[in-house]
């Protein structure tokens, strides 16, 4: 993604990963090799692997530097984090730290770290392998988790209502933060930058988790909105009854806010950075012949 820059902020995408293959089925419950087929000719070779119809996405984080702080939003898998579940994810070696420092910031320069909730590939660089500990990777940042997404987590594992290998990420990329006191625990829509000419706010999106939170970002009339999870790939603005089902605490929410997303933002200057479409990442919603489509920035 080239940078966006929108009023006074600048935003930039760190890359994690590329490129990830996945069957449809396994990334959007109701999505089948004949659906994907159908609308393959608009979404084209960088969102349909050729020969294969598996849907292509990425992971990367989001840099935002406004005029008082720097702030990353969402963290990615992580490096040494063990994933045994998701072979894609398990005990990954990337560039990510060296791909931060290459947009001009080191670690102990992040003011503020927002994470839209605490699924594995949203937390992962939280923390970072130390002498055999889990340990800040941030160590002067404040970390923003929402309370009720927190809260959500900790009893669904204390009780069990949630599968074994939830508890890992939770163990190894959140107590450690709240063990050293950088956790700061907010409301679904908590303001980091709320003085004119700037706001910076999450954005409550939920449905993909109880608490799930986008990110609202205003500049001198120039806005954006930071999706997380709440879409995973350009074709659900054509199917947005195609949810991620698999890891889905709402499956009628979510769909319900993919709906609210395009309403908000089709045919409008606001741009949709997301949390899983291949890069440039960044776009619009628009109207094509009574179709719902995402133009990419490059497009």
């Amino acid at each position: 993604m080239k940078t966006q820059v929108f009023g006074d902020i600048r935003v930039d995408s760190i890359a994690e990963f590329d490129n990830w293959a996945i069957e449809p089925h396994w990334l959007l419950v109701g999505a089948t090799a004949e659906g994907v087929a159908e609308h393959e000719h608009w979404l084209g070779p960088r969102l349909v692997e050729a020969g294969t119809g598996k849907l292509i996405v990425r992971s990367h984080a989001y840099l935002i530097r406004t005029r008082h702080h720097t702030i990353l939003f969402d963290t990615c898998c992580g490096n040494d984090k063990e994933r045994p579940d998701c072979p894609q994810w398990h005990r990954l070696q990337t560039p990510f730290l060296q791909n931060l420092a290459r947009a001009g910031v080191l670690p102990e320069q992040i003011d503020f770290v927002m994470c839209s909730h605490l699924h594995a590939d949203h937390i992962g660089w939280n923390t970072r392998l130390h002498n055999g500990e889990w340990v800040p990777t941030f160590p002067n940042a404040r970390y923003l988790i929402s309370k009720g997404e927190f809260d959500w987590w900790s009893e669904a594992i204390d009780t069990g209502r949630v599968l074994s290998h939830r508890k890992q990420p939770f163990d190894d990329s959140v107590l450690p933060v709240v063990k050293h006191g950088l956790a700061t625990f907010v409301d679904d829509d908590y303001a980091i930058e709320n003085e004119m000419p700037d706001e910076v706010r999450y954005l409550p999106l939920s449905g993909h988790t109880k608490h799930h939170c986008g990110l609202y970002l205003r500049s001198r009339s120039q806005d954006a909105i930071f999706a997380g999870d709440a879409i995973h790939h350009p074709i659900q603005f054509a199917r947005p009854d195609w949810v991620n089902g698999l890891n889905c605490y709402d499956r009628a929410a979510a769909i319900q806010v993919i709906h609210k997303l395009i309403a908000r933002c089709i045919d409008t200057p606001t741009k949709l950075l997301t949390a899983h479409f291949p890069a440039p990442t960044a776009g619009c919603v628009v109207s094509d012949a009574g179709q719902t489509r995402f133009r990419f920035d490059d497009d």
